[in-house]
């Protein structure tokens, strides 16, 4: 079918190529005069745009872990997207490990039934207060030193 309408100076044509589907959606500037049908209730359905790339990767996951298809395989992400906790006011930050210390953080995780996620930020609290507490100790023990040095020398001493 072919429809041409006239707006102003200007001839828009459309072609509109029928499949054998339930859904059929106009550009609303072509189908001014043609309503669609009233649905009752929103649709659970939504479309996407995925890139192609992301579309291959998807395809390589179709097969397992009982996943027939890509549907199955974007259903499932959602669903551990959808589980996993809102984030407070923390970022995300990604972290390249190398090959060497992926392989020991997995079988750490395996080991522990610990997520990578939990053990990195255990590390990382772990590493700020063991950085927090040296500076703390080197500030304590300069200090104590010059209160050392002031009360074994007189206010006119060259010491200080």
């Amino acid at each position: 079918m072919i429809l041409v309408t006239f707006e102003s100076r200007f001839a828009i044509v459309a072609f509109h190529l029928s499949f054998n589907c339930n859904t059929v959606k106009c550009p609303p500037r072509v189908c001014k005069t043609q309503e669609e049908p009233e649905v009752a209730g929103v649709s659970p359905m939504v479309s996407l745009r995925i890139p192609e790339d992301h579309l291959l990767e998807i395809d390589q996951r179709v097969g397992f872990d009982g996943m027939r298809n890509r549907s199955d395989v974007i259903r499932n992400a959602v669903r551990r997207y959808l589980a996993l906790p809102l984030p407070s006011m923390g970022e995300r930050v990604e972290v390249d490990l190398g090959p060497d210390l992926t392989v020991r953080m997995r079988d750490f995780c395996k080991l522990r039934g610990e997520s990578v996620a939990a053990v990195l930020r255990q590390a990382a609290r772990e590493h700020i207060a063991k950085g927090t507490l040296e500076s703390a100790t080197v500030d304590q023990v300069l200090s104590m030193r010059m209160d050392e040095l002031r009360a074994r020398f007189d206010d006119d001493s060259n010491a200080l």
